[in-house]
């Protein structure tokens, strides 16, 4: 296939492209600028010099596509959300136009941190309550929005992605807590560190994207998640095995003083969502190594001797 990747010089977008890449499409990405188109060429696909704001570039590209893979996202939360929702929304709007009625794949980037935890402790499913309370709830309506594509004849479906996609040494939390664990010396989880978090090895969540393009149905939604029994101890002494660094307990308030209030809540949500529908449907196989092994003795090792060195 041809494919066209937003986002494809991101760190997810990136291992999509080098898996798409590896199995013999084409890969058309979006580029900002020399350094991105730089990038896209190393891997071996072709750049598109553009932003999210260039509907005509995304309306030409979807146009010549067999499949879209929508993984950019403006991340500047110095920005008016409302506008970063805006933005997105023209964007999947000038994405969908020109494959109305053709069966071409769109799929979109959604997250599952948007599902409240079941009250029981278990996990969850893609049609379980959506949370009231999630830091970033808000930008469900760009999932929703997406998904009404199909109603006009878009093969449009939705990849949850877990707060953790880990891998390669890479993500952003991770090395985040990384980084804040070697500022103030030791790594901490907030009172017994019981709460489980989900996450997804990001060569795992590349394929699940070229798999939807290749099965998903119109309207489909699908967890991606690869483990979702990970507790924030854990994720804490792994973090401090690889810096060498004490592990400690602290209260809600000594979180946030470390981390500010952002940071602490998005941490401090169990999440839980289950990836059967993409495993039965899909036939998708999460086979990347866990991220606490990965954490302490993998591919985030040059990165721990980096802080350690400071």
């Amino acid at each position: 296939m041809r494919i066209f990747v937003t986002g494809a010089t991101g760190y997810i977008g990136g291992v999509v492209t080098e898996r798409a890449l590896a199995e013999g499409h084409a890969v058309y990405g979006l580029s900002r600028n020399e350094e991105g188109d730089a990038k896209l060429r190393a891997l071996g696909a072709t750049p598109v010099r553009g932003e999210l704001a260039s509907l005509d570039v995304l309306r030409q590209e979807s146009a010549q596509a067999e499949a879209v893979l929508h993984l950019a996202y403006i991340h500047d939360w110095g920005m008016d959300y409302a506008e970063i929702l805006r933005i997105d929304a023209a964007a999947v709007d000038a994405l969908g136009e020109p494959l109305h009625g053709t069966d071409k794949a769109l799929v979109i980037t959604s997250g599952t941190a948007f599902v409240d935890p079941d009250p029981a402790g278990g996990e969850t499913t893609e049609d379980s309550p959506l949370s009231r309370t999630f830091v970033l709830k808000d930008r469900i309506r760009s999932e929703r929005h997406a998904l009404r594509l199909s109603e006009s004849g878009v093969r449009v479906s939705a990849i949850r992605l877990p707060p953790y996609v880990y891998g390669r040494g890479g993500s952003t939390f991770v090395p985040m807590l990384m980084q804040m664990a070697v500022k103030a010396g030791e790594s901490v989880y907030v009172d017994d560190g019981h709460m489980r978090t989900s996450d997804v090895h990001v060569d795992d969540a590349a394929t699940l994207f070229l798999l939807a393009a290749r099965e998903a149905k119109a309207g489909d939604v699908f967890n991606g998640t690869g483990s979702t029994t990970v507790t924030l101890r854990e994720l804490a002494e792994a973090i401090g095995a690889a810096l060498k660094l004490p592990v400690r307990s602290v209260s809600r308030e000594e979180a946030e003083a470390l981390w500010g209030q952002f940071l602490t809540a998005f941490v401090q949500f169990e999440n839980r969502p289950s990836n059967r529908k993409a495993v039965q449907q899909l036939g998708w196989q999460p086979q990347g190594i866990d991220m606490l092994t990965d954490i302490r003795s993998g591919s985030y090792g040059e990165l721990a001797e980096k802080l350690r060195q400071g």
